[in-house]
Formats: C-alpha cells, sequence, structure tokens
C-alpha cells in the first residue's frame, strides 16, 4: 500500500546562515526529523532524501544503523561530514565519516581517528582549523619544492648553454642550508586562532596554485634570462678560460683582495676541476635569494595559519640563509671566492643583483598576497564567468531555490507502492488517529496510521 507523507506549514525563520540569498524561496526553512521519519523516508520517499537533506538541521533519536546511513546520503551529495560521538552505537557513523571525533575514551575512540579531551562540541571549530591549517602548509611546501626544482632548472640550462655549471659547494648552500632546512621547518606554522569563513582550495590543480606556480616561474625566468645576457654586456665581462689574460688584467679593477696565480704555462690557474665565469657568480645569488623569498612567499598566515614570525625556527632559518647569501655577496676575502668557486665582481654590479632580487621580491609578493590569495576577487572572477560549484548539493540548492512549490505545505504525497492505500506501521505507537474518512481506504482501520511530519 502507497504510503502517505503529510506537509504542515510551519513559520519560516531567516537565520542569516543559509546557502542560498535571504530574497529567495528556500532560504528561510529549515527541517527536523527522528530516526523513524528518516528511515520512512529513505525507504519509500527516495527522490525527496536529497531535497530534505540540504536543508535538514535536526536528525534526533536514530538508531545506528540509520546514523551510519544518513551520513552516507550526505557523503553523496558531495558534503564532507563529520561526525561526533560519545558511544558505542556511534562507532560505525565515526568510521564512515570523513571526520570522525570520539568524546570519550571508551569504546567510540577506537573507531574514531580523533579523540577530544572535552565532552563537548567545542572541538569541532579547532579541529577545522587545525586541518585547514596542515592543508595550506602541504601546499606552500609541494609549491616550493616545484619552484625549487623550476628555479634550479632555469639557471643550470643556462649555464650549460655555454658549458657551466654551479660549483659543489654552492648546490650544497642551497640543497641543505636552504631547501632542507625549510621543508623541514616551514609546516610548523600553528592555525590561526579564528576560524575563517571559507576554506583553502583543496585540491593540486586548482587554478590559484596553478597561476601561483606559473607566475613564479616567469618571474624567475626573466630575472634569469635578463641577467645571464646583461653580465654579457658590460666593459669588465669576459670569459675566464679562453681569455684569461683580459681576466687577470681585469682584476685592478675588482674590490677584492683576490689574486690568481699563474702556472708554468703563463695561463690564470685556480682551483682544479673547478668551472669559474662570470655567468655562474651572477646567477648563483639571484637563485640562492628566490629560493629564500618564494619560501616566504609561500609560508602566508592568515587567515589559515598564524604569521610566519611565530615560527621562530622557520624565520631564524631564513634570516640566517639570506644573511649568509648576502655577506658572500658582497665580501672581499679571497678564501670565501676560492671556496664557493666564484669570481669577484665590481661593487655597483653586486648591489644591482641584491636590487633586482629585492624588486623580484616585491612583485612576487604582490602578485601572491593581493591577486593569487584574494577571496573576494575569486568569487568576483566565478560570478563574472559564470562559474558554479559542480558538487551535488550545491546544484539541488539552486534547483530548490528556484523551485516555487518547494517546500510543499498543506499537501500530502503518496509513495506509490501500494494501490490506493497507506502504509500502516503496526509498531509505531501515536496519539494521532487516522482520519474517518481515510481509515475506510485501510486495510485495518482499528490500528494507528504512521504520520510523517516536517
Amino acid at each position: 500500500m502507497a504510503l502517505p507523507l503529510s506537509w504542515e506549514e510551519e513559520t519560516c525563520v531567516y537565520t542569516g546562515n543559509s546557502s542560498t540569498p535571504r530574497g529567495e524561496r528556500g532560504s528561510c526553512y529549515h527541517f527536523a526529523m527522528s530516526g523513524k521519519s528518516y528511515q520512512v523516508i529513505f525507504e519509500h520517499f527516495t527522490s525527496l532524501l536529497p531535497k530534505i537533506l540540504v536543508n535538514g538541521t535536526v536528525f534526533a533519536r536514530m538508531s545506528p544503523g540509520q546514523k551510519s546511513s544518513l551520513i552516507e546520503e550526505f557523503q553523496k551529495l558531495n558534503y564532507y561530514v563529520g561526525m561526533c560521538g560519545d558511544g558505542a552505537n556511534d562507532c560505525g557513523a565515526l568510521k564512515v565519516a570523513h571526520a570522525g571525533i570520539s568524546l570519550s575514551e571508551q569504546e567510540a575512540s577506537v573507531a574514531s581517528p580523533f579523540t577530544s579531551k572535552t565532552a563537548n562540541i567545542k572541538c569541532v571549530p579547532h579541529l577545522i582549523r587545525e586541518g585547514r591549517a596542515a592543508l595550506v602548509s602541504s601546499f606552500g611546501v609541494f609549491k616550493y619544492l616545484t619552484m625549487y626544482g623550476i628555479i634550479q632548472f632555469i639557471s643550470a640550462l643556462l649555464l650549460y648553454w655555454q658549458l657551466q655549471l654551479f660549483g659543489n659547494y654552492q648546490y650544497l648552500v642551497q640543497d641543505v642550508a636552504i631547501t632542507l632546512m625549510v621543508c623541514l621547518t616551514m609546516s610548523s606554522t600553528h592555525a590561526y586562532p579564528k576560524l575563517a569563513p571559507y576554506r583553502p582550495a583543496g585540491q593540486l590543480l586548482s587554478p590559484p596554485l596553478l597561476l601561483s606556480i606559473f607566475l613564479n616561474s616567469c618571474f624567475s625566468c626573466i630575472v634569469q634570462i635578463s641577467a645571464f645576457l646583461y653580465v654579457k654586456q658590460q666593459p669588465w665581462y669576459c670569459e675566464v678560460y679562453q681569455y684569461s689574460e683580459c681576466f687577470l688584467a681585469n682584476q685592478s679593477n675588482f674590490s677584492t683582495t683576490m689574486s690568481l696565480e699563474r702556472n708554468w704555462t703563463g695561463n690564470a690557474t685556480l682551483i682544479p676541476g673547478s668551472i669559474l665565469s662570470f655567468e655562474t657568480t651572477t646567477l648563483w645569488p639571484i637563485t640562492t635569494i628566490n629560493y629564500i623569498t618564494v619560501a616566504f612567499i609561500f609560508s602566508k598566515g592568515k587567515p589559515f595559519r598564524k604569521p610566519i614570525y611565530t615560527n621562530y625556527i622557520f624565520s631564524f632559518l631564513l634570516l640566517a640563509a639570506l644573511s649568509l647569501t648576502i655577506f658572500i655577496l658582497f665580501s672581499d676575502f679571497q678564501v670565501i671566492y676560492r671556496g664557493m668557486e666564484l669570481i669577484p665582481t665590481i661593487t655597483s654590479w653586486r648591489v644591482l643583483i641584491l636590487v633586482v632580487t629585492i624588486t623580484q621580491f616585491c612583485v612576487t609578493f604582490f602578485v601572491e598576497d593581493a591577486i593569487l590569495q584574494n577571496h573576494e576577487l575569486w568569487l568576483l572572477i566565478k560570478r563574472e564567468f559564470g562559474f558554479s560549484s559542480k558538487s551535488q548539493y550545491r546544484t539541488w540548492q539552486k534547483q530548490l531555490a528556484e523551485d516555487s512549490t518547494w517546500p510543499p505545505t498543506n499537501r500530502t504525497d503518496y509513495s506509490g507502492d501500494g494501490k490506493n492505500g497507506f502504509y500502516i506501521n503496526r509498531g509505531y505507537e501515536s496519539h494521532e488517529q487516522i482520519p474517518e474518512r481515510k481509515l475506510k481506504l485501510g486495510s485495518q482501520p482499528t490500528e494507528q496510521h504512521f504520520w510523517t511530519r516536517l
């Protein structure tokens, strides 16, 4: 027999937290149901279940199986579901949910990945903040390692073009003193104490992340190629191994105490096996400072993490690496130049390198902070170009907001499982009797009728 679903109109109260605008129909109502009501709708009114869930607020007196079923139905609508429970009857739902939080250290703590020390739901915002901070930190480390490979690839490609390369100690400073230390401490920044009203990008292939890597790669490529070509235009430039006499003659113009020795053939001799060039000396400080700047930029704090200066070890390592690089750039010590396999240049050229790296940092920081991480700007772009979420619950919300017949009021729907009859729930006890007009249609008029009121 068919099961009737009776709708009764209630007072609509706007909460201010609805996902649809206040003026649209569908933004001022909520559904509350018990476990028995949910079971009937789940079995006999499957088509209505998504419509009810997107505006469902209260689900009470549910069995363990119904809790798990409810979470799975929400997940089918592409919701990320969290579940709090403190008893053995919550174990199934805690395992099914994306984030299960046990509010006790009893049986539920075994089934849930998280256990709260306080027996209330105050831990939920804290877990969300920590989860978002961990996600942003992971993406930040991913972007840094990606940019590290791209920056080094560009510089190595330019040097290989002229059969040159960075020295061993130059690679050692970049790989160990900067990259390794950054990766170990970059993710230690704690979550921001205030929960943001929106979530960060949840996919590696999201437009903000891809644009961040692409634009930073473009900036790095432009700076390195410009420096590589511009150093060749300097009056003191020469190819060291092909024009060693010119190189030795130009040493008197440099602000340095370093001197080169001549071997028995009369040519300049340096550390055996090393490859020195003005291109290497120019590109190494640019790329090294670029590593430091991208590590700083990708460690953005608010709104998901605390400011970068609260991560004391990471901040100290960045300052130490930057200070070391600038010291090597402006030092005039022969031991440093021999060890780092660099060639001394005039002071004005070193200052120019520092100015270029500072300019690159300012441009990159502005683009990353004011454009790529601007949530309001991305929302505006989505509205202008008509982009919308493809999640099932977003689609349902949009359809229901445009449906003038939803939610139905003062109406009775039938499941269609029977013919000209009603579903009689023998085990349900209710003080509401079946109307006399409808009892004549039922097969057992003495039994009570199950009504689902929403």
